[in-house]
Formats: structure tokens, sequence, C-alpha cells
């Protein structure tokens, strides 16, 4: 990963959302969020072009997941097909980390 580490990136998901450049989009990562109501953690990836303006055109929501155990959606994350059909330890190496 460009920018960073992917192992902290992932765990800078624990504290809040990240995004990265691919190509001319940006992937907004939600972060791990907490719905109490529920008893579910959270997590998804949003999908933008890169534009002047941030997250200012939104194309789609590229992936979701929910689980009652928190490592479990980082597990996931890190071992699901996320784009491209690829999944993040095999994006990573061509993901920009930025701070958008």
């Amino acid at each position: 990963m460009h920018g960073g580490d992917a192992d902290e990136f992932i765990d800078y998901m624990n504290d809040g959302e990240a995004s990265v450049r691919h190509r001319s989009f940006v992937y907004r990562f939600s972060g791990l969020k907490y719905h109490a109501g529920r008893h579910q953690y959270r997590i998804s990836i949003e999908k933008y072009r890169f534009t002047k303006e941030p997250f200012e055109d939104f194309m789609e929501l590229v992936y979701h997941y929910e689980s009652e155990d928190a490592e479990d959606v980082l597990n996931h994350l890190t071992e699901d097909i996320l784009w491209d059909g690829k999944s993040f330890y095999e994006l990573e190496k061509a993901l920009t980390w930025i701070d958008w």
C-alpha cells in the first residue's frame, strides 16, 4: 500500500474511517461501527469518482458486512472479495492511502 502500511490501515478501522485511491476512484472505508440497538458491528466501502471536492460524486456501495463480533467483521474485510474480484491484501499493492 502506498502512503502507509496495509496492516496499520486495517487497525485504523477500529478508530475511524479512511480512504484509498485506486485508479481514478476513491474508496471510503466506513471504519468499524457499532449499532447498539441491533448489537451488530458493521463496515462498508463506498466508491466515489476522484474529484476536486471530497465525496461529491458517489457511485456505489461496493462492500458491506455485519456481525455481532468486531473481529469477525475485520477478518471478513481482509478475506472477502471487495472489488475487481480481489480481496484486500490482493488489492493493497495497488492502493494509495489518502487523506481526502
